[in-house]
């Protein structure tokens, strides 16, 4: 059975949100699409997601501590996490990566088709290991 995974995207860019997520909803992906750390957890204990895609810098919180927060919680802690970023902080994209990411990718280089087809593999893999 090949299901469509449910996916969450962070970023506070309302531009990003629209470009890549219309991509997603053409591809008949449930986004559920916020701007905040805030708006990120209502959405994860509410709804069963799949796929975590995140920035990694917005303001009053870095995706490092999202990662973080996610990894330590039962409920969230086997999620998939891109972290999508304009990659302008390699220590970040370090702290990313150690926080337990499963992927980075950078936004100006990726265009829509691209981050589609790692959310269904980081998806798929997540699929096989359970």
């Amino acid at each position: 059975m090949n299901t469509k995974p449910t996916v969450l995207f962070i970023d506070d860019d309302a531009t990003t949100r629209k470009l890549f997520t219309g991509g997603l909803a053409a591809a008949g992906i449930l986004t559920h699409i916020v701007g905040t750390v805030e708006e990120a957890g209502a959405v994860l204990e509410q709804t069963k997601i799949d796929v975590i895609v995140t920035d990694l810098m917005m303001p009053g919180f870095n995706g490092v501590d999202l990662i973080k927060a996610v990894r330590e919680a039962d409920y969230t802690k086997h999620i998939p996490i891109i972290v999508f970023t304009s990659g302008g902080n390699l220590k970040l994209i370090e702290e990313a990566l150690e926080a337990g990411a499963n992927e980075i990718i950078q936004k100006h280089t990726t265009p829509p088709a691209k981050l589609i087809e790692k959310i269904l593999q980081v998806h798929a893999a997540a699929m096989e290991r359970k």
